[in-house]
C-alpha cells in the first residue's frame, strides 16, 4: 500500500489506517473524556510520534550522536525490506522529522492543559491546517463522520501541515515504510 501511493492524500490516508495497525502518524489521534464537560468523551487532534523520543533530539546538539545513529538504523530497516537507496532516504527522514520537529510544541507547553483545548469543527480543518488531507486522514482512521474535534497543540498543527504538504512523495512514502517495518520488527525475524 506505501510503495502503491501516488498523492499526498494517499499517506494521509495510511496515517489515518494506522490507527488500527502498523505504521505512524505524524498527528495523533485520541477519544478522552471532555477537559471542559467530563460526562461525555471527544476526539482529540495534536502531533503525533516521530522516530526519536522528543524534538529536542532532532533540534540540540547535545543529542547529535542520537541522530547519527538513527539516520543509521533507518537506513538499515530500509534496507531490509530492500527500499530503493536507502541510505538517501533516510537522511531524508532525518531532514523530513527534524523539519516536524521544529513545529512541535516544547515539553513544558503540552504540559500546559488550559491550552490544550481547542475545539474546531472538523471541516475546517483544512483551512487551518491545510496542506494535509484531514478528510481522507479522518476517514481512514474511522473518524471522519465526528462534527467536532478538539486541537490539542493547535499552534504546532498548520505548521506540520505545511511541511507534510511541502514534502516530496518519494520521502513520505520511505518514512511510512519504515515506521512500518520499526512498529513490526519485534514480531519478525530477530534480523
Amino acid at each position: 500500500a506505501v510503495r502503491a501511493a501516488t498523492r499526498h492524500s494517499d499517506i494521509a490516508r495510511l496515517m489515518g489506517a494506522t490507527q488500527e495497525g502498523f505504521g505512524s502518524s505524524l498527528f495523533g489521534l485520541a477519544v478522552m473524556e471532555d477537559m471542559k464537560d467530563s460526562s461525555v468523551n471527544t476526539l482529540y487532534v495534536g502531533i503525533g510520534a516521530l522516530g526519536l523520543p522528543e524534538r529536542e533530539y532532532y533540534l540540540a546538539d547535545s543529542f547529535a550522536s542520537q541522530r547519527t545513529a538513527y539516520q543509521a538504523y533507518v537506513a538499515q530497516m530500509l534496507g531490509l525490506i530492500g527500499w530503493g537507496n536507502p541510505t538517501k532516504a533516510a537522511a531524508d527522514i532525518l531532514a523530513f522529522e527534524t523539519k516536524i520537529a521544529e513545529k512541535h510544541w516544547k515539553v513544558a507547553e503540552r504540559r500546559q492543559f488550559d491550552k490544550l483545548y481547542n475545539p474546531i469543527k472538523t471541516a475546517e480543518l483544512s483551512t487551518y491546517a491545510p496542506g494535509f488531507d484531514w478528510s481522507a486522514y479522518l476517514d481512514a482512521a474511522k473518524v471522519g463522520e465526528v462534527e467536532t474535534i478538539v486541537m490539542m497543540e493547535n499552534t504546532a498543527l498548520p505548521g506540520m501541515a505545511e511541511v507534510i504538504g511541502a514534502t516530496d512523495l518519494d520521502t513520505l512514502k520511505a518514512w511510512q515504510a519504515f515506521m512500518i517495518v520499526d512498529g513490526a520488527s519485534p514480531y519478525l525475524s530477530k534480523s
